[in-house]
């Protein structure tokens, strides 16, 4: 069928998959296709010979061509702005439901559930916990779908022991869910496809390309519906077909498509005061700007972490000194782990030789100068029988003299162990496990991973030994948000690297952007800063440059006083003056972590005696009356009825009328008189902020709302836009730093509250965007030490002895992973599950009408009584 839209301009040709279509507009998926015929449906691959380093080469091209389509910039083919116009719909309608108290909250409700296995799990679980954040009132969860499949399509359930998940504890009954499976036809996540649409019909998929069976089933839905024409449920990151098991591209184009629906689902909620309010939204649009502009500049520093720009081609030498570096080291840990191999071939050639020709080392030299051989003839064989026995040693040091290596290293095989957030930590380990899946158990490794702010030390320290590989992933401690993130990862770091044997330890080696390198560490690999400076890294300049200014000015007093005096080198300051005078960029002294912390103490000390960097008085409250502020006012309340008597005075005082309800004019006009620091919008937005209910009017309750505002909460409610639900499109923020604009206009709030309500934006882009730049630096690394290894024996052998570094043993590819639950019984507890919830919705129906019904005849109860006691009354009355 032909639909006609757009008054007749576009035509829409509705195409619906079956098993009795036999019409060949669709040919089997794995024929060669014309793009053009079915724009929808990705064509094979191209055969490369490393697969691994072409998805590595692809992922800026990717990531760009994800953000464009997802802002309408490119010529993609996805639905992706289609289907996230109809979860905008069922978000939406969740929070409505919300607002209106139609849903009944229990301890187990749950409005947003993500689900999926292995890498996408793990991806599921940061978007989740990123999510959850933001907006602390919604009831957020990612749980594996090997569990939901052993919990809900079982008829004997699986219990997951150690999990807070059953039957009875999580209810999903109309919750949004998301199934995060890149491949699409994963077992797990596709019966849980089925499984949950007994659930919600709100159920939406993020895959690598439509043409998936996740997709097929999710598209079979609502075949029966009017408007399923636009019921898209497929989010594609266009990665089509990837043959390579080790996941790289997959990781980074799920991330990147996450971190937009992150983004489009904090402006829906935002963009509606209703939505704010039942959300508890923490985020502002404001971290939505600050994140989408660093999410844009991501796609620069990937170029120049995977040497390859967003259009494939290859990057200048001194444009890719990143990717040099990072695979550098991966070639140095190829050679930690090829040293046995090596000395194998050392000790083959030397015993075939000199067995064959009966001249051994020893017994070689003694006859050259002259030795009688009968006077030394146990001596030369002892020295020639230790050389055989010591031979592997002996030809491993002489490698390691060569390559100029640790020669106090253990002589066994390597393992290496990834510390950094849990998501990068785990796809990292199931990057590097499967490049060494099929490597000869001579040129072997083991990786572990683990969280170095938590568990690592506790589960791998105890088991470093000389020799063994750290890698671990650093926060960007110059953000005052993450400073203490990164000294606890450091900490953990230290600890491993100072557990020594014979002068030896671990080869510890960081990746992260705060340009200092850790005293025990072998290696420190910075990535670039492809971002605007937060307030915080602002506030550090200016204390550097004000520190070098005084310097300077103390010596030349002192010059001009006939002293001298040497003064201290610093570091690096860039220092752009504009013709106003107002510094325009500023690179602070490079620090440690624990300096950074103790810097931003410094700061922080400075501000609470009232102080700031110019020496101004630092306003934390806002005034709202005209001798005190609010906060001044809780300060001196000492008792909570001498709190409550100041509250309501200064309530009285903004109503005149005396009817116990301030309308906007009046708190404007009251407001804005005593506290010129914010204009009349930002008063109008206080207020509106107050009046979620849009009531035109604010009562004592509400007013309270506004007077316990602390100073962060109050900049929060500045920074919300009110915006018209069909601009649904973060705009990048184009501040030279961040917090610049909000530093200009809000000038009654001192820098240390602008600067710790920037926390969350960075916790942001520490969650999406910090963090993927460090896996991608990853996969960089260890794609160079797994072709290094692969590479030997190809060589060597002629080709005899090579593998395929980019394959696993399980032969299983990506598109049927194992799983270890079955679901032969999901279609039988799919029609039981939709049974269940249709007599359990019915319930609630007859439950609900009943319940009207009772308040109705009650009601009506009250009425008669009223009207027979009147009656009574009026009789009486006139008797009398």
């Amino acid at each position: 069928p032909t639909y006609k839209l757009m008054n007749g301009r576009v035509n829409l040709v509705l195409f619906q998959e079956g098993k009795t279509d036999t019409s060949g507009l669709l040919h089997h998926r794995m024929t060669m296709l014309d793009p053009k015929d079915h724009e929808f449906m990705k064509p094979l691959p191209k055969d490369y010979k490393d697969p691994i380093a072409q998805d590595i080469r692809d992922i800026p091209r990717i990531c760009r061509a994800i953000q464009d389509d997802w802002r309408g910039f490119g010529t993609g083919t996805s639905l992706n702005r289609l289907t996230a116009w109809n979860f905008t719909k069922c978000l939406q309608k969740r929070m409505q439901m919300l607002h209106s108290r139609s849903v009944e909250r229990q301890s187990g409700t749950i409005d947003i559930l993500l689900t999926g296995c292995e890498v996408s799990l793990w991806l599921a679980e940061q978007f989740a916990s990123d999510l959850q954040k933001a907006f602390p009132r919604l009831r957020i969860t990612a749980i594996s779908s090997n569990k939901l499949l052993g919990l809900f399509g079982q008829d004997m359930g699986c219990p997951s022991i150690g999990f807070p998940f059953s039957q009875r504890s999580n209810d999903f009954k109309g919750s949004i869910m998301i199934i995060v499976s890149h491949s699409g036809g994963t077992f797990a996540p596709l019966a849980c496809s089925n499984l949950l649409q007994s659930m919600s019909d709100s159920i939406f998929v993020v895959t690598s390309e439509w043409d998936v069976q996740i997709g097929k089933q999710l598209r079979g839905m609502h075949s029966k519906e009017k408007d399923h024409i636009v019921d898209s449920r497929i989010f594609t990151t266009d990665v089509g077909l990837r043959p390579a098991e080790p996941c790289s591209i997959s990781v980074a184009a799920t991330q990147q498509l996450l971190t937009n629906l992150f983004s489009h689902i904090g402006i829906v909620i935002l963009s509606n005061a209703h939505y704010r309010d039942v959300s508890g939204a923490i985020i502002t649009e404001r971290d939505l700007a600050e994140l989408e502009r660093c999410n844009q500049e991501n796609i620069g520093a990937l170029e120049k972490i995977v040497g390859f720009d967003s259009d494939g081609v290859e990057l200048l030498d001194e444009m890719r000194p990143k990717e040099k570096e990072l695979r550098e080291m991966g070639a140095l840990w190829a050679r930690h782990v090829l040293e046995g191999a090596k000395s194998y071939c050392w000790c083959f050639v030397y015993i075939f030789v000199t067995v064959t020709t009966g001249w051994p080392l020893a017994l070689t030299i003694a006859n050259l100068i002259g030795v009688e051989n009968d006077n030394f003839y146990y001596l030369v064989r002892f020295i020639d029988a230790a050389i055989f026995f010591w031979m592997p040693q002996m030809a491993i040091l002489v490698i390691r003299l060569i390559e100029g290596r640790n020669l106090r290293h253990r002589m066994v095989g390597r393992t290496v162990v990834i510390g950094d957030c849990p998501w990068v930590s785990q796809c990292a380990e199931a990057f590097l496990g499967k490049i060494f899946a099929c490597s000869y158990s001579i040129a072997g490794c083991g990786v572990l991973s683990g969280n170095p702010t938590d568990h690592l030390v506790h589960r791998h320290t105890h088991r470093v030994v000389r020799g063994s590989l750290l890698l671990c992933g650093r926060p960007d401690g110059r953000l005052s948000a993450l400073t203490s993130l990164e000294t606890s990862v450091c900490l953990s770091i230290n600890q491993a690297s100072s557990i020594q044997s014979i002068g030896g330890t671990c080869e510890s080696v960081t990746i992260g952007h705060n340009p200092f390198q850790l005293p025990l560490s072998k290696k420190a690999i910075f990535l670039d800063r492809a971002r605007p400076m937060y307030l915080c890294e602002r506030m550090l300049g200016e204390m550097d440059l004000k520190a070098v200014v005084d310097r300077r000015r103390t010596k030349t007093l002192d010059l001009d006083t006939g002293k001298t005096k040497k003064s201290s080198t610093k570091a690096k300051i860039c220092i752009k003056v504009e013709e106003s005078g107002r510094t325009k960029h500023f690179d602070s002294d490079v620090r440690s972590a624990a300096a950074l912390q103790g810097a931003y103490h410094n700061l922080s000390k400075e501000a609470s005696k009232g102080q700031n960097s110019d020496g101004r008085r630092v306003a934390v409250a806002v005034q709202t009356t005209q001798r005190d502020t609010l906060g001044e006012i809780l300060e001196q309340a000492i008792s909570e009825r001498q709190r409550e008597t100041n509250m309501r005075s200064v309530f009285d005082e903004m109503d005149e009328d005396g009817d116990g309800k301030i309308t906007a004019e009046q708190f404007i006009e009251k407001y804005y008189l005593v506290d010129s620091s914010l204009s009349k919008d930002q008063v109008l937005k206080i207020f509106m902020e107050a009046d979620h209910d849009g009531a035109g009017y604010i009562d004592y309750e509400k007013f309270l709302r506004i007077a316990e505002m602390p100073a962060l909460q109050m900049l929060r409610t500045l920074q919300t836009i009110n915006r018209p639900r069909s601009l649904l499109l973060v705009e990048a923020s184009s501040e030279l730093y961040f917090g610049e604009q909000l530093r200009r206009e809000v000038e009654g709030v001192g820098l240390l509250s602008i600067e710790q309500s920037q926390h969350f934006s960075m916790e942001l882009y520490e969650g999406r965007i910090a963090s993927m730049q460090r896996f991608v630096a990853m996969t960089v690394m260890f794609h160079e030490m797994g072709k290094k290894v692969e590479n030997f024996f190809s060589k060597y052998t002629f080709g005899f002895l090579g593998y395929r570094y980019d394959r696993t043993h399980s032969i299983m590819r990506i598109a049927t992973t194992a799983s270890p639950v079955s679901g032969a019984d999901v279609r039988e507890r799919m029609h039981l599950l939709k049974l269940s919830t249709k007599v359990k919705r019915s319930l609630e129906v007859v439950s609900f009408a009943w319940q009207r019904y009772r308040h109705k005849q009650q009601e009506e109860a009250i009425r008669q009584v009223g009207r027979g006691e009147l009656s009574m009354s009026f009789s009486s009355y006139t008797s009398r």
